[in-house]
């Protein structure tokens, strides 16, 4: 069997790897093939589709005088904004992909005044939103406590809707203030909210550039979630942070995201699993199938996802030294090919390839990859094997649950 090498430019750099001879693949006879353009060689995103976002909601505003009677105006006026893209209020017969909005004011007391199952439409949401918020309290008191304790009563009541127990929850706040100590402290209570995986956004209604009331919120809210009426895009930084809270991995799964060390850092779109029950390349292909919809042998293309990847089974109890599990590469019709989606074809290898010294081998049995460590340093690389030799571990990866693959509950 014959080997030969490929190069050609990739942004001014020339990139060079070594391909079987044409004719022998890993299986042929079912895969169907493509040369991705690099435009679409990359990992998934989260979905973005405002229209199909699927949260439960609870929006807690400051109505203490400082807030001010125009003030609250522009929130009632921000929130409307945030879910005028489409998304859908309420519940629909049919349709899963809904948000339920609730609406909770606080000041020296909290007062639920619209509770999840309240708004049924954008023009419900509206409605309300412009009567309820459109003069402030008498009184200059603002304990938040009070407000996300009213919102973690809603949401945990929420929780035993069996139908809508997987939907993610999100809590908006919109303060003008921070006070109070002791019992009303709001971090104790926001720490139990996030704890409880409910993404917390929050919102400075800072009418005198005071600094310190962000940074305050920022301890209630959660990572990256912390805005301010100040900022160029408010309600798109509110819309991005439900989109983000909205894309998440079925139980079991860890998203992929830019940094393993770093847990609040990007996170994409793509859910990873290490499976620790050895099985050959072509069983662990199958096993990944079955193992969720749409699932398939991992892909690398790019040193990043390499090294989460392996930071991830690093910190895998079953994994052990020298470190080795099969990914979704594969040789079919003259090229090597990644692993896709059942249904949808398979993605050439491109700009960035990590084979081992002296790989790939010309051999035409030797059709599939998998990551080995070679020597004592923490790195593994690429070595071509046979499909139906050599059980190891393996890693799966489907697509996470977001605004673009609705996950039903039976799949969490």
């Amino acid at each position: 069997m014959k080997i030969f090498s490929v190069s050609f430019l990739l942004f001014g750099l020339q990139v060079s790897y070594c391909l079987p001879a044409r004719g022998d693949s890993a299986d042929d006879d079912t895969e169907t093939t493509t040369a991705s353009p690099i435009s679409n060689y990359m990992d998934r995103q989260c979905g973005e589709d405002l229209s199909n976002l699927w949260l439960d909601v609870v929006v807690v505003v400051d109505t203490s005088k400082g807030m001010t009677n125009q003030g609250l105006t522009k929130v009632a006026a921000n929130i409307a904004s945030v879910f005028s893209m489409g998304t859908r209020i309420g519940t629909q017969a049919g349709e899963p992909r809904t948000t339920r909005v609730a609406l909770v004011t606080y000041n020296q007391y909290a007062k639920v005044n619209a509770g999840l199952d309240v708004y049924q439409s954008l023009d419900d949401l509206y409605d309300d939103i412009f009567t309820v918020l459109h003069a402030v309290s008498s009184t200059d008191e603002s304990y938040l406590a009070k407000g996300i304790a009213a919102a973690e009563d809603l949401l945990h009541i929420a929780k035993q809707n069996v139908t809508r127990s997987h939907y993610k929850q999100v809590v908006i706040v919109y303060a003008s203030s921070y006070k109070g100590t002791g019992d009303l402290n709001p971090l104790p209570v926001a720490d139990r909210l996030k704890t409880a995986d409910v993404s917390i956004i929050t919102v400075a209604f800072n009418q005198d550039n005071d600094g310190a009331l962000l940074e305050d919120l920022a301890l209630v809210g959660s990572p990256n979630f912390n805005f301010a009426n100040t900022d160029s895009n408010p309600v798109g930084e509110i819309q991005g942070a439900l989109l983000q809270a909205n894309c998440f991995c079925p139980n079991g799964w860890t998203q992929y995201r830019t940094s393993y060390a770093y847990a609040d850092s990007y996170r994409f779109g793509v859910c990873i699993a290490p499976t620790v029950i050895p099985a050959v390349w072509r069983a662990a292909k199958l096993s990944c199938r079955n193992q969720w919809n749409n699932a398939y042998l991992l892909n690398e293309y790019d040193i990043n996802k390499h090294n989460y990847v392996l930071d991830l089974i690093q910190n895998t109890t079953a994994f052990t030294t020298p470190y080795q599990y099969h990914i979704g590469l594969s040789y079919s019709k003259g090229a090597w090919y990644w692993e896709q989606p059942d249904g949808q074809p398979l993605k050439q290898l491109q700009h960035w390839t990590n084979w081992n010294p002296g790989y790939p081998i010309s051999d035409s049995s030797l059709t599939v990859v998998t990551n080995l460590q070679l020597t004592s340093e923490m790195t593994t690389g690429w070595e071509n094997t046979d499909q139906l030799k050599n059980a190891q571990f393996y890693i799966c990866e489907v697509a996470s649950c977001d605004t673009d693959n609705y996950c039903d509950k039976v799949f969490i």
